[in-house]
């Protein structure tokens, strides 16, 4: 798994502003979730905010509505209404393509190619065009367009299984070009969407069968296949050193909070960064992608918030292989 801890240090020790060029406008309501955490991706310089799920097909027709391009409005009015309707156009257009975004696609009818055994490669055939929502909209990935993973054939063979069985099922996270926008069929009924994929895996189910992009260095060995999960609590980034030592003494709390979080992805793994001062314990980073399991340290370290100052400490979530001799979790 590449490390990513560094990766965190350097995002929540970077002034504002420093991590990401690209303006930050309010975001448009594309669908209605929980606020999420800022999400630190180990192929990133810095925070980024975690995936929107686009499940349906009102979260598309919203997201192609922001991304349409403000000279497109047909907005009635005097000068100073379409000009004003234009800027609310324009921040929601910058906002969306702002945005990262999450769909799980039914692999039932995608085509794979020959399996590369000499490269331990498999890949889709192209182009690629992913039914979404039911059908109502197609993304079609203008990078890594055959979404390859790298994996040897007994794995390639669960896949091709899965999809034979009905069950397979395509997870991709992937952002958008600063030009992106959604195409409309003849009678405007189906959506297409190109697409910038960041990182995808194949499932059966809630099992993890191969990952690709940024997620390749994931572990793919679950909880289910024997991996033993394990907390380790890092060096303040700030605040005195002694603090670790408390974090370490909610330890066993931690791993309860992981474990039901392994419930939800037997693969799921990375590094939180808890930052405690201010009215209540937040998580500045995130490379979990978990938020269920970032509320669950934020109750499990309410207590420990100081009176003054600010105290923030990373804690890393890891799947260790059957075998792996096990480092100490308490000091």
């Amino acid at each position: 798994m590449t490390p990513v801890l560094p990766v965190l240090l350097l995002a929540v020790a970077a002034p504002a502003g420093a991590a990401d060029a690209r303006p930050a406008p309010k975001a448009p309501a594309i669908a209605t979730p929980a606020p999420k955490t800022p999400v630190v991706r180990a192929e990133s310089s810095g925070p980024d905010r975690a995936p929107t799920a686009l499940g349906t097909a009102a979260d598309l027709s919203r997201l192609c509505a922001a991304l349409d391009p403000p000279e497109r409005l047909r907005t009635s009015g005097d000068a100073v209404t379409r000009g004003e309707a234009e800027a609310r156009q324009d921040a929601d257009h910058d906002a969306a393509v702002a945005g990262r975004y999450e769909v799980a696609v039914p692999a039932a009818g995608l085509a794979f190619a020959p399996y590369d055994a000499p490269e331990r490669r498999l890949a889709l055939v192209e182009p690629v065009q992913l039914p979404v929502a039911g059908g109502v909209a197609r993304l079609w990935p203008t990078e890594e367009r055959s979404l390859a993973v790298q994996v040897d054939a007994t794995g390639a063979r669960r896949v091709i299984d899965a999809q034979r069985a009905g069950r397979l099922i395509l997870g991709l996270v992937f952002d958008l070009g600063d030009d992106a926008t959604c195409g409309k069929g003849a009678r405007g009924q189906r959506l297409t969407l190109p697409v910038e994929p960041v990182s995808w895996r194949w499932l059966d189910g809630n099992v993890v069968l191969a990952r690709g992009g940024a997620a390749v260095d994931r572990p793919l060995l679950t909880v289910a296949q024997g991996a033993r999960p394990r907390v380790e609590v890092g060096e303040p980034i700030a605040g005195p050193p002694e603090a670790k030592k408390a974090f370490v003494a909610r330890a066993a709390d931690l791993e309860a909070c992981y474990a039901e979080a392994l419930k939800r992805d037997p693969g799921a793994d990375g590094v939180l960064v808890a930052d405690l001062g201010g009215q209540r314990p937040a998580i500045s980073a995130d490379s979990v992608g978990d938020p269920d399991l970032a509320r669950c340290v934020q109750q499990v370290l309410a207590p420990l918030a100081p009176a003054a100052g600010r105290v923030a400490v990373p804690i890393r979530f890891e799947l260790e292989p059957p075998g792996a001799v096990r480092k100490a979790t308490r000091e």
